[in-house]
């Protein structure tokens, strides 16, 4: 069983409608210790670079994970641009890309291994998501990307909403690195699935705990793995976007701590992805 306040992170879309200040006041009142953004927060916060990390620095945050949706498989794309110059003058852990476009596997491997190299010279780790309504669907198939790629700053991020969705079992670990596994994304599924799976990701996920996953299996099942990573509270929700964020940021620390005190997996504020990166 975790003790203590654990180390969680607000994701970027569990506060999805909230200005940039709001929610960093509401994740950190909450008792979150880092967020996440997508790219659009930060181009629209209007706020010089300096601004925002004392906004932070203000309130104790990191920011460990920013997301943006393209396709990455060429070489390169401007959204890049915006992505290192927030690394290089605010700072972000790691870079959550999943992939809509269908490409052949050997296409992905080449196109994840350049986006790694490119985010190594700002200090970023790449986290390859999967998504049962997207091009890359399933854990095996986001490893065989992210193990051909074979760099050691890129890896996968384990969102439990698509981990129960896509049919993940615990055995789907068996020949993924425990190592390679960046972040964990903590969130929950209705006991039915929709027939229109993205719309359901994207309006009615439900608070971890409290929903039909076997929230603490699965987060067994990743620390007997050997998963040491951080972790964040994902809840893209039209319930939560109702409340006020302070409210909204409240019931998500609080059920996302609830689910890590009832498990044996503990996230830690550096994997050994970001170990063997600052050595």
């Amino acid at each position: 069983m975790s003790t203590g306040s654990p180390s969680l992170a607000c994701s970027a879309n569990t506060l999805r409608r909230a200005d940039l200040d709001t929610r960093v006041r509401a994740a950190a009142a909450a008792g979150f210790t880092g967020i996440g953004l997508r790219v659009s927060d930060y181009r629209d916060a209007g706020r010089e670079d300096a601004a925002i990390r004392d906004l932070l620095a203000e309130h104790e945050l990191r920011v460990l994970e920013l997301e943006h949706t393209w396709d990455w498989s060429g070489a390169g794309d401007p959204v890049e641009d915006v992505v290192f110059r927030f690394a290089d003058r605010i700072g972000v852990r790691q870079l959550n890309v999943p992939m809509f476009v269908d490409h052949p596997v050997a296409t992905l491997v080449r196109g994840f291994a350049g986006l790694c190299d490119r985010a190594a010279a700002h200090g970023l780790l790449i986290g390859l998501e999967f998504l049962p309504y997207a091009h890359v669907r399933t854990l095996p198939a986001a490893a065989e990307i992210v193990g051909s790629a074979d760099r050691p700053n890129g890896g996968l991020v384990i969102d439990l909403w698509h981990w129960f969705r896509s049919g993940a079992t615990p055995a789907d670990l068996q020949h993924v690195p425990a190592d390679t596994i960046h972040s964990v994304q903590l969130c929950d599924v209705a006991p039915r699935a929709e027939a229109d799976l993205m719309n359901e990701a994207r309006h009615r996920r439900l608070l971890p705990g409290q929903g039909a996953g076997d929230t603490t299996a699965v987060l067994d099942a990743l620390a007997a793995h050997g998963v040491r990573s951080p972790a964040s509270v994902e809840v893209f929700s039209d319930v939560l976007d109702s409340s006020p964020a302070e409210t909204a940021a409240r019931l998500a620390f609080r059920a996302g701590a609830a689910v890590l005190e009832r498990s044996s997996f503990t996230p830690t504020d550096r994997s050994p992805a970001d170990e063997e990166r600052t050595g």
